[in-house]
């Protein structure tokens, strides 16, 4: 099923309001007022003594129908709303709604069979909009989704400035598998509409996966600068979590990883529990090498009830930091929790000889800081034998020291892979 669109607004139907008198305008009165409240069951019963009383009223078996479809009662919502079609098909309000109602339960072939046999052209360009929208929906269900586009190419030569339907023939295009136009029709769609963030979302969602599977360098820069700007526009005047979200993955995608940075951070200030927001500012710390950053937000993000396969990701790169970061036992402790075991088994390995180095080391740099405060004091003392042994001794000892450091770098580059 597709879900069910916005109601045209009930004002529409005012002027007809006038046909109704005495206890039928209570009703239809008080139906109103319940529907626009949401309450539909007991708009229903409103709106069924308004047909009782007027059988002839098509706005009245309208609003029945359409109280019935917000509370999913199809059949007669059905019933009532082919009614008011009957008595009213002049009405576009009345074809409209039953077209949309058929769709709704998945009769497409019907809907489209009653829009294809509505007149459309007294009426205005949004009404317009809304059948030909309708119709290629139509069509797409039904495996015909060159002939929606074909429609829609129509329509829009006559109103190319409808953000409705670029946003229709984004759908079309997407439905023949044509990527490029889909990404062109989107990015129409909130350049004219710039209120309508679904169409920017999925334009920047396009525009990224074409840069994924682009294949060339220039090209997948020229979709990745698309997907930026949209985004950027998005988060900028509206920067909700979603937005900052889609900025940051843009940016992070387009190896912008400041800017990610800026636009994770900014998710990560409003929704400082959202596991997704925390691991996200982690990667991206990464990948500028902040590297004890990027373990602060992961941690944060572990303990934010990240859902397996988020977990999954956030223990196996806690497990690369932690080992660049040569804190191997805890780095394998991750990699084990990230289903790594062979990892987790090297790093083991590892440990206990780096272990021995790195205290070594620390032995190594305590015994260098002596030797040069003892230099220090001999010189105070005049002691130029002195000093030289000191010295002596210092330079033994700093350059074990720069081969321990020498070794440990390139199992650090091992170990950061």
């Amino acid at each position: 099923m597709i879900p069910l669109r916005s109601v045209l607004v009930i004002t529409a139907l005012a002027a007809a309001v006038v046909l109704a008198t005495g206890p039928v305008a209570a009703d239809w009165n008080a139906g109103r007022q319940l529907y626009n409240e949401g309450r539909f069951a007991e708009a229903a019963v409103h709106f069924q003594e308004t047909v009782g009383s007027n059988p002839n009223w098509p706005s009245g078996y309208l609003m029945l129908g359409r109280c019935q479809l917000a509370m999913e009662e199809y059949d007669e919502a059905l019933e009532n709303l082919r009614t008011a079609v009957e008595l009213g098909p002049d009405d576009p309000t009345n074809t409209v709604t039953l077209a949309r109602a058929l769709m709704t339960v998945d009769l497409y072939a019907e809907a489209r069979e009653l829009l294809d046999g509505f007149d459309v052209d007294g009426l205005p360009p949004e009404w317009k909009a809304e059948v030909a929208r309708m119709q290629a929906a139509c069509l797409i269900e039904e495996n015909r989704a060159a002939d929606a586009v074909a429609l829609l190419e129509t329509c829009l030569a006559g109103d190319p400035n409808s953000a409705a339907l670029n946003r229709a023939i984004a759908a079309a295009h997407r439905a023949v598998g044509d990527r490029t136009a889909t990404l062109d029709d989107l990015t129409r769609a909130f350049q004219l509409d710039p209120a309508d963030h679904a169409s920017g979302r999925s334009a920047v969602i396009a525009a990224l996966a074409l840069a994924a599977d682009a294949g060339d360098d220039e090209l997948a820069a020229g979709y990745y600068d698309r997907a930026v700007e949209i985004a950027d526009e998005l988060a900028t005047t509206s920067p909700d979590y979603e937005n900052t979200m889609l900025a940051g993955e843009a940016a992070f995608a387009a190896g912008r990883f400041e800017t990610a940075a800026g636009w994770f951070g900014a998710a990560v200030k409003s929704r400082p529990q959202q596991p997704t927001a925390q691991f996200d500012l982690g990667r991206t710390m990464a990948a500028l090498d902040h590297n004890q950053e990027a373990i602060v937000h992961l941690r944060a993000a572990l303990g934010a009830a990240p859902d397996a396969e988020l977990a999954t990701r956030i223990h196996g790169q806690l497990g690369r930091l932690l080992a660049c970061s040569l804190k191997l036992p805890e780095a394998a402790r991750h990699y084990r929790a990230a289903g790594d075991n062979d990892r987790a088994d090297e790093i083991d390995t590892l440990s206990g000889g780096l272990s021995e180095a790195l205290e070594r080391l620390v032995t190594l740099r305590n015994s260098a800081a002596e030797f040069a405060r003892m230099e220090a004091r001999l010189d105070e003392l005049g002691d130029a034998k002195g000093v030289t042994a000191m010295s002596d001794q210092r330079k033994v000892i700093n350059r074990e020291i720069a081969a321990i450091e020498g070794n440990l770098s390139e199992v650090r580059a091992a170990l950061c892979r």
